[in-house]
Protein backbone atom coordinates (compact mmCIF):
# COMPACT_ATOMS: atom_id res chain seq x y z
CA UNK A 1 0.00 0.00 0.00
CA UNK A 2 1.17 3.55 -0.99
CA UNK A 3 0.80 5.65 2.14
CA UNK A 4 -0.70 9.39 1.53
CA UNK A 5 0.20 12.41 3.52
CA UNK A 6 -3.40 13.65 2.36
CA UNK A 7 -4.76 10.49 5.03
CA UNK A 8 -2.17 11.96 7.65
CA UNK A 9 -3.52 15.62 6.67
CA UNK A 10 -7.10 14.39 7.00
CA UNK A 11 -6.46 12.72 10.78
CA UNK A 12 -4.41 16.23 11.96
CA UNK A 13 -7.91 17.79 10.61
CA UNK A 14 -9.64 15.89 13.13
CA UNK A 15 -7.76 16.97 15.63
CA UNK A 16 -8.23 20.71 14.87
CA UNK A 17 -12.40 20.05 14.97
CA UNK A 18 -11.80 18.64 18.41
CA UNK A 19 -10.16 21.12 19.92
CA UNK A 20 -12.54 23.83 17.80
CA UNK A 21 -15.50 22.00 19.75
CA UNK A 22 -13.93 21.65 23.15
CA UNK A 23 -13.45 25.70 22.96
CA UNK A 24 -16.50 26.57 21.95
CA UNK A 25 -18.04 24.14 24.90
CA UNK A 26 -15.53 26.67 27.07
CA UNK A 27 -16.60 29.71 25.77
CA UNK A 28 -20.51 28.82 25.89
CA UNK A 29 -19.90 28.18 29.98
CA UNK A 30 -17.32 30.88 29.82
CA UNK A 31 -14.04 29.99 30.91
CA UNK A 32 -14.29 30.47 35.06
CA UNK A 33 -17.61 28.50 34.99
CA UNK A 34 -15.38 25.32 33.19
CA UNK A 35 -12.07 26.05 35.47
CA UNK A 36 -14.25 26.15 38.78
CA UNK A 37 -11.83 26.64 41.74
CA UNK A 38 -9.04 24.72 40.08
CA UNK A 39 -6.50 27.93 39.68
CA UNK A 40 -7.13 29.28 43.29
CA UNK A 41 -7.29 25.96 45.23
CA UNK A 42 -4.73 24.03 43.61
CA UNK A 43 -1.84 26.50 44.67
CA UNK A 44 -3.05 25.72 48.45
CA UNK A 45 -2.76 21.93 48.00
CA UNK A 46 0.60 19.96 48.61
CA UNK A 47 0.35 18.21 45.46
CA UNK A 48 -1.67 17.76 42.28
CA UNK A 49 -1.08 14.31 41.89
CA UNK A 50 -2.25 13.37 38.39
CA UNK A 51 -3.54 9.31 37.47
CA UNK A 52 -4.89 7.43 34.63
CA UNK A 53 -4.37 4.11 32.94
CA UNK A 54 -3.85 2.50 29.56
CA UNK A 55 -2.91 4.88 26.76
CA UNK A 56 -4.14 8.06 28.31
CA UNK A 57 -1.38 7.12 31.54
CA UNK A 58 1.16 8.33 29.39
CA UNK A 59 -0.81 11.90 28.84
CA UNK A 60 -1.34 12.13 32.41
CA UNK A 61 2.20 11.40 33.04
CA UNK A 62 3.00 14.50 30.39
CA UNK A 63 0.76 16.87 32.55
CA UNK A 64 2.21 15.78 35.95
CA UNK A 65 5.74 17.16 34.40
CA UNK A 66 4.89 19.58 32.78
CA UNK A 67 3.16 20.90 36.28
CA UNK A 68 6.04 20.26 38.48
CA UNK A 69 8.39 22.19 36.04
CA UNK A 70 6.10 25.26 35.96
CA UNK A 71 5.74 25.67 40.12
CA UNK A 72 3.33 23.27 40.86
CA UNK A 73 4.37 20.10 42.98
CA UNK A 74 3.02 17.40 41.19
CA UNK A 75 3.55 13.86 40.30
CA UNK A 76 1.80 10.48 38.54
CA UNK A 77 0.53 8.02 39.86
CA UNK A 78 -0.37 4.70 37.27
CA UNK A 79 -4.56 4.27 37.76
CA UNK A 80 -3.66 0.71 36.81
CA UNK A 81 -2.44 -0.51 40.36
CA UNK A 82 -5.64 1.94 42.25
CA UNK A 83 -3.43 0.56 45.47
CA UNK A 84 -0.53 2.01 45.37
CA UNK A 85 -0.44 5.50 46.74
CA UNK A 86 -3.43 6.82 46.07
CA UNK A 87 -5.23 5.48 49.20
CA UNK A 88 -2.23 7.07 51.38
CA UNK A 89 -2.82 10.77 50.11
CA UNK A 90 -3.55 13.37 52.57
CA UNK A 91 -5.91 15.65 52.84
CA UNK A 92 -4.38 18.79 51.52
CA UNK A 93 -3.37 16.66 48.24
CA UNK A 94 -5.81 16.61 44.99
CA UNK A 95 -5.85 13.90 42.23
CA UNK A 96 -6.15 14.99 38.54
CA UNK A 97 -8.19 11.98 36.89
CA UNK A 98 -7.58 11.37 33.19
CA UNK A 99 -10.30 9.20 32.08
CA UNK A 100 -11.80 8.46 28.54
CA UNK A 101 -14.40 6.35 27.63
CA UNK A 102 -13.17 3.55 26.03
CA UNK A 103 -11.75 2.30 29.93
CA UNK A 104 -14.42 0.36 32.01
CA UNK A 105 -16.41 2.47 34.11
CA UNK A 106 -16.03 -0.53 36.77
CA UNK A 107 -12.59 0.87 36.85
CA UNK A 108 -13.10 3.94 37.16
CA UNK A 109 -15.61 2.83 40.46
CA UNK A 110 -12.71 0.92 42.28
CA UNK A 111 -10.53 4.01 41.25
CA UNK A 112 -12.22 6.79 43.51
CA UNK A 113 -12.96 4.34 45.87
CA UNK A 114 -9.43 4.06 46.05
CA UNK A 115 -8.56 7.78 46.83
CA UNK A 116 -9.46 9.16 50.65
CA UNK A 117 -12.84 10.67 50.50
CA UNK A 118 -11.14 13.92 51.90
CA UNK A 119 -9.44 14.48 48.79
CA UNK A 120 -10.53 16.26 46.30
CA UNK A 121 -10.70 15.43 42.86
CA UNK A 122 -11.06 16.45 39.60
CA UNK A 123 -11.79 15.17 36.72
CA UNK A 124 -11.17 15.61 32.82
CA UNK A 125 -13.13 13.02 30.76
CA UNK A 126 -15.57 12.74 27.62
CA UNK A 127 -17.98 9.85 29.66
CA UNK A 128 -20.95 11.59 29.25
CA UNK A 129 -22.61 9.77 31.87
CA UNK A 130 -20.02 9.62 34.42
CA UNK A 131 -21.18 7.42 37.94
CA UNK A 132 -19.34 10.05 40.21
CA UNK A 133 -20.17 9.40 44.01
CA UNK A 134 -18.03 12.22 45.31
CA UNK A 135 -18.08 15.72 44.55
CA UNK A 136 -15.81 16.59 42.02
CA UNK A 137 -14.60 19.01 39.42
CA UNK A 138 -15.74 17.62 35.88
CA UNK A 139 -13.46 19.52 33.25
CA UNK A 140 -16.35 17.77 30.03
CA UNK A 141 -14.11 16.84 26.50
CA UNK A 142 -16.77 17.57 23.86
CA UNK A 143 -14.09 16.48 21.24
CA UNK A 144 -15.46 15.36 17.73
CA UNK A 145 -14.83 11.80 17.20
CA UNK A 146 -14.91 10.21 14.18
CA UNK A 147 -11.77 7.77 15.02
CA UNK A 148 -12.19 4.25 16.10
CA UNK A 149 -9.68 4.76 17.82
CA UNK A 150 -10.09 7.90 19.84
CA UNK A 151 -6.77 9.36 19.66
CA UNK A 152 -8.21 13.14 18.75
CA UNK A 153 -9.93 13.34 22.49
CA UNK A 154 -6.61 12.25 23.56
CA UNK A 155 -5.11 15.31 22.24
CA UNK A 156 -7.56 17.39 23.59
CA UNK A 157 -7.01 16.09 27.02
CA UNK A 158 -2.94 16.51 26.64
CA UNK A 159 -4.15 20.43 25.24
CA UNK A 160 -6.76 20.67 28.54
CA UNK A 161 -3.57 19.64 30.62
CA UNK A 162 -1.08 22.39 29.30
CA UNK A 163 -3.97 25.05 29.36
CA UNK A 164 -3.97 24.19 33.49
CA UNK A 165 -0.85 24.93 33.61
CA UNK A 166 -0.74 28.43 31.87
CA UNK A 167 -3.59 29.23 34.32
CA UNK A 168 -1.61 28.10 37.48
CA UNK A 169 1.04 30.21 35.85
CA UNK A 170 -0.67 32.83 35.96
CA UNK A 171 -2.01 32.25 39.20
CA UNK A 172 1.67 31.77 40.58
CA UNK A 173 2.50 35.10 38.96
CA UNK A 174 5.35 32.35 37.61
CA UNK A 175 8.71 33.68 36.19
CA UNK A 176 11.64 32.65 33.14
CA UNK A 177 13.85 33.00 36.30
CA UNK A 178 11.50 30.46 38.33
CA UNK A 179 11.91 28.21 35.49
CA UNK A 180 15.53 28.66 35.64
CA UNK A 181 15.51 27.03 38.81
CA UNK A 182 13.97 23.71 38.14
CA UNK A 183 16.27 23.28 34.59
CA UNK A 184 19.97 24.47 35.12
CA UNK A 185 20.77 21.61 32.52
CA UNK A 186 19.16 21.55 28.74
CA UNK A 187 18.42 24.17 25.70
CA UNK A 188 15.83 25.65 27.58
CA UNK A 189 17.61 26.50 30.85
CA UNK A 190 20.67 27.70 28.77
CA UNK A 191 18.83 30.29 27.12
CA UNK A 192 16.91 31.57 30.55
CA UNK A 193 20.71 31.97 31.53
CA UNK A 194 22.10 33.43 29.25
CA UNK A 195 19.34 36.34 29.42
CA UNK A 196 20.36 37.14 32.13
CA UNK A 197 16.87 39.01 33.27
CA UNK A 198 13.27 37.56 33.05
CA UNK A 199 11.15 38.89 31.59
CA UNK A 200 8.28 41.25 32.66
CA UNK A 201 4.86 38.95 31.96
CA UNK A 202 1.65 40.20 31.91
CA UNK A 203 -0.52 37.89 32.70
CA UNK A 204 -4.40 37.54 32.71
CA UNK A 205 -6.68 36.29 34.78
CA UNK A 206 -6.01 32.20 35.30
CA UNK A 207 -9.25 31.32 33.78
CA UNK A 208 -8.96 33.27 31.21
CA UNK A 209 -5.13 32.61 30.96
CA UNK A 210 -5.57 28.83 31.18
CA UNK A 211 -8.65 29.69 28.05
CA UNK A 212 -6.18 31.21 25.92
CA UNK A 213 -3.59 28.58 25.70
CA UNK A 214 -6.24 26.09 24.88
CA UNK A 215 -6.69 28.69 21.76
CA UNK A 216 -3.22 28.81 20.82
CA UNK A 217 -2.69 25.15 20.98
CA UNK A 218 -5.05 24.77 18.28
CA UNK A 219 -4.01 27.17 16.07
CA UNK A 220 -0.63 25.43 16.57
CA UNK A 221 -2.09 22.32 15.52
CA UNK A 222 -3.80 24.24 12.68
CA UNK A 223 -0.94 26.01 11.04
CA UNK A 224 1.34 22.77 11.22
CA UNK A 225 -1.29 21.14 9.26
CA UNK A 226 -1.30 23.91 6.35
CA UNK A 227 2.05 23.83 6.28
CA UNK A 228 2.80 20.23 5.89
CA UNK A 229 5.15 19.30 2.96
CA UNK A 230 3.27 16.36 1.24
CA UNK A 231 6.55 15.41 -0.11
CA UNK A 232 7.90 14.97 3.21
CA UNK A 233 5.63 13.36 4.63
CA UNK A 234 5.26 11.02 1.85
CA UNK A 235 9.23 10.08 2.55
CA UNK A 236 8.49 9.49 6.13
CA UNK A 237 5.88 7.53 5.68
CA UNK A 238 7.61 5.24 3.02
CA UNK A 239 10.30 4.33 5.62
CA UNK A 240 7.72 4.02 8.70
CA UNK A 241 5.50 1.14 6.38
CA UNK A 242 8.36 -1.46 5.86
CA UNK A 243 8.29 -4.33 7.86
CA UNK A 244 10.15 -3.56 11.36
CA UNK A 245 10.55 -6.21 13.37
CA UNK A 246 10.85 -3.47 15.99
CA UNK A 247 9.78 -0.08 16.41
CA UNK A 248 11.78 2.34 19.47
CA UNK A 249 10.73 5.73 20.25
CA UNK A 250 12.22 7.78 22.04
CA UNK A 251 12.69 11.77 23.12
CA UNK A 252 13.78 13.36 26.28
CA UNK A 253 11.97 15.33 29.12
CA UNK A 254 8.57 16.36 27.70
CA UNK A 255 9.20 14.75 24.13
CA UNK A 256 9.93 11.89 26.38
CA UNK A 257 6.40 11.30 27.50
CA UNK A 258 5.29 11.86 24.37
CA UNK A 259 7.08 9.12 22.81
CA UNK A 260 6.00 6.52 25.23
CA UNK A 261 2.14 7.62 23.99
CA UNK A 262 3.22 6.98 20.70
CA UNK A 263 5.03 3.39 21.38
CA UNK A 264 1.90 2.26 23.40
CA UNK A 265 -0.48 3.76 20.35
CA UNK A 266 1.79 1.64 17.77
CA UNK A 267 1.16 -1.70 19.63
CA UNK A 268 -2.54 -1.52 19.76
CA UNK A 269 -2.14 -0.79 16.22
CA UNK A 270 -0.48 -3.89 15.80
CA UNK A 271 3.30 -2.65 15.67
CA UNK A 272 5.71 -4.18 17.86
CA UNK A 273 6.82 -1.52 19.83
CA UNK A 274 8.94 0.22 23.08
CA UNK A 275 10.30 3.30 24.22
CA UNK A 276 13.97 4.04 24.97
CA UNK A 277 15.19 6.89 27.37
CA UNK A 278 18.17 8.64 25.69
CA UNK A 279 19.64 8.55 28.68
CA UNK A 280 19.41 5.12 30.22
CA UNK A 281 20.60 4.01 26.48
CA UNK A 282 23.77 5.48 26.89
CA UNK A 283 24.20 3.27 29.89
CA UNK A 284 23.79 -0.05 28.16
CA UNK A 285 19.85 0.23 26.79
CA UNK A 286 21.25 0.49 23.21
CA UNK A 287 22.14 -3.02 23.78
CA UNK A 288 17.83 -3.32 22.96
CA UNK A 289 18.42 -1.88 19.73
CA UNK A 290 18.57 -4.67 17.00
CA UNK A 291 19.00 -5.41 13.13
CA UNK A 292 16.03 -4.21 11.08
CA UNK A 293 15.20 -1.62 14.04
CA UNK A 294 12.96 1.23 13.23
CA UNK A 295 13.78 4.20 15.74
CA UNK A 296 11.43 7.56 15.81
CA UNK A 297 12.69 10.21 17.34
CA UNK A 298 11.43 13.65 18.77
CA UNK A 299 13.52 16.17 19.72
CA UNK A 300 11.88 20.04 19.37
CA UNK A 301 15.47 21.61 19.16
CA UNK A 302 16.56 18.27 17.25
CA UNK A 303 19.90 19.82 19.56
CA UNK A 304 19.03 17.56 22.74
CA UNK A 305 22.18 15.85 24.21
CA UNK A 306 20.98 12.92 25.14
CA UNK A 307 19.21 12.04 21.92
CA UNK A 308 22.21 12.78 19.74
CA UNK A 309 24.74 11.00 22.20
CA UNK A 310 22.96 7.95 21.59
CA UNK A 311 22.53 8.26 17.52
CA UNK A 312 25.80 6.98 16.45
CA UNK A 313 25.72 3.28 18.75
CA UNK A 314 22.11 3.34 17.27
CA UNK A 315 23.07 3.92 13.56
CA UNK A 316 25.95 1.29 13.94
CA UNK A 317 23.29 -1.51 15.29
CA UNK A 318 21.80 -1.77 11.99
CA UNK A 319 18.82 0.94 13.00
CA UNK A 320 17.11 3.24 10.47
CA UNK A 321 16.43 7.00 12.18
CA UNK A 322 12.61 8.48 11.66
CA UNK A 323 12.91 12.53 13.16
CA UNK A 324 10.28 14.79 14.34
CA UNK A 325 11.26 18.07 15.13
CA UNK A 326 10.87 21.90 14.99
CA UNK A 327 14.75 22.34 12.94
CA UNK A 328 14.84 20.24 9.88
CA UNK A 329 18.50 21.87 9.90
CA UNK A 330 19.68 20.36 13.46
CA UNK A 331 22.16 17.74 13.87
CA UNK A 332 18.96 14.87 15.00
CA UNK A 333 17.28 15.76 11.05
CA UNK A 334 20.25 15.44 9.28
CA UNK A 335 21.26 11.78 10.85
CA UNK A 336 18.08 10.67 10.04
CA UNK A 337 16.67 8.74 7.01
CA UNK A 338 13.61 10.78 6.71
CA UNK A 339 12.60 14.01 9.12
CA UNK A 340 9.49 16.62 9.21
CA UNK A 341 9.42 19.63 10.98
CA UNK A 342 6.60 18.83 14.01
CA UNK A 343 6.85 22.17 16.05
CA UNK A 344 4.34 24.95 17.75
CA UNK A 345 4.92 28.44 19.58
CA UNK A 346 4.97 26.95 23.38
CA UNK A 347 1.46 28.48 25.21
CA UNK A 348 2.41 29.03 28.73
CA UNK A 349 2.57 32.58 29.84
CA UNK A 350 6.87 32.68 29.93
CA UNK A 351 6.72 30.98 26.51
CA UNK A 352 9.26 28.44 27.80
CA UNK A 353 7.31 25.19 28.93
CA UNK A 354 6.55 22.86 26.41
CA UNK A 355 2.79 22.96 25.72
CA UNK A 356 2.15 23.83 22.39
CA UNK A 357 5.58 22.32 20.90
CA UNK A 358 4.22 18.47 22.17
CA UNK A 359 0.86 18.71 21.33
CA UNK A 360 1.80 19.62 17.87
CA UNK A 361 4.03 17.15 17.15
CA UNK A 362 1.80 14.53 19.25
CA UNK A 363 -0.47 15.04 17.06
CA UNK A 364 1.40 14.95 13.99
CA UNK A 365 3.13 11.55 14.94
CA UNK A 366 -0.34 10.16 16.14
CA UNK A 367 -1.28 11.30 12.42
CA UNK A 368 1.50 9.61 10.81
CA UNK A 369 1.45 6.48 12.77
CA UNK A 370 -2.77 6.17 12.01
CA UNK A 371 -1.95 6.45 8.35
CA UNK A 372 -1.90 2.69 7.46
CA UNK A 373 -4.83 1.70 9.73
CA UNK A 374 -6.85 1.01 7.02
CA UNK A 375 -4.35 -1.44 5.61
CA UNK A 376 -4.56 -3.58 8.93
Amino acid sequence: MKYKASTVQAFLQRIVESLDAQIQHIETASPQTFYGNVFSEIPEATYWVVTGKGRVRHIADKISASLASTGTPSYFVDAANEAHGLPLLSPSSRVLLLWRRYQPVADLTRLLEAIPASVAVDIVTDVTDLPVNRAANLFRIVGVESSALEVPNDIVALAMGDSCVAGLESARKFTELDFLKDHPKGNLGKTIAAAQSAREISYLPPPVQAFAALKEEREGVRNLLEGLDAAAVTEWLDVFSRPWERIITTGMGKPGYCMRYLAFLLNELGRSAFYLHPAEGVHGDLGRIGERSLVIAYSHSGETDEVLNILPRMKERGATLLALTNNTASTMAKAADAALKAGAPEVDPIRKAPTGSTTAALSLATALVCSDRPAR
